[in-house]
């Protein structure tokens, strides 16, 4: 095998791996969505997520993984269409957020596989860091 034909096999085999990971955690976003919504009483519209931003970054063991920034929507009333927001680094939800609503949404600890994820709603100002929550503030910030 020469090396030619070596690097054009490597490079195949690297866009399927991107490919099918891509697909893995494009699932669990739209999976992450939906159980959000089904939480707060919405619908989650058109079935999917749409990635908006992708990037290299280091996770809490220090791999480095695919940061992905998805965006969604979701109806109350049917009619209106409101954004919202999903974060994953590697396959873990960092942060979800419906727009609409100011609370962020994230796992409880230990509930980092995809099949049994639950959320719980905190208040305002949330930092979220991987598996740890920082309260930044009990007040909620109001702005004129």
């Amino acid at each position: 095998m020469s090396v030619a034909e070596f690097t054009v096999l490597f490079t195949l085999i690297l866009v399927i791996f991107y490919w099918i990971d891509t697909i893995r955690v494009k699932e669990i976003a739209v999976m992450h969505g939906k159980n959000a919504c089904q939480d707060v009483g919405v619908t989650f519209l058109d079935q999917t997520v749409e990635i908006k931003k992708l990037r290299l970054k280091r996770n809490a063991r220090g791999t480095v993984v695919f940061y992905r920034e998805y965006q969604f929507e979701f109806s109350s009333d049917g009619i209106r269409r409101v954004d919202a927001e999903i974060i994953m680094l590697g396959k873990q939800l960092l942060k979800l957020q419906l727009s609409a609503y100011p609370q962020v949404m994230q796992l409880k600890p230990g509930d980092l596989e995809a099949d049994t994820a639950k959320y719980t709603i905190k208040t305002n100002n949330i930092a979220i860091e991987p598996k740890v929550v920082n309260i930044n503030s009990s007040k909620p910030d109001h702005h004129s």
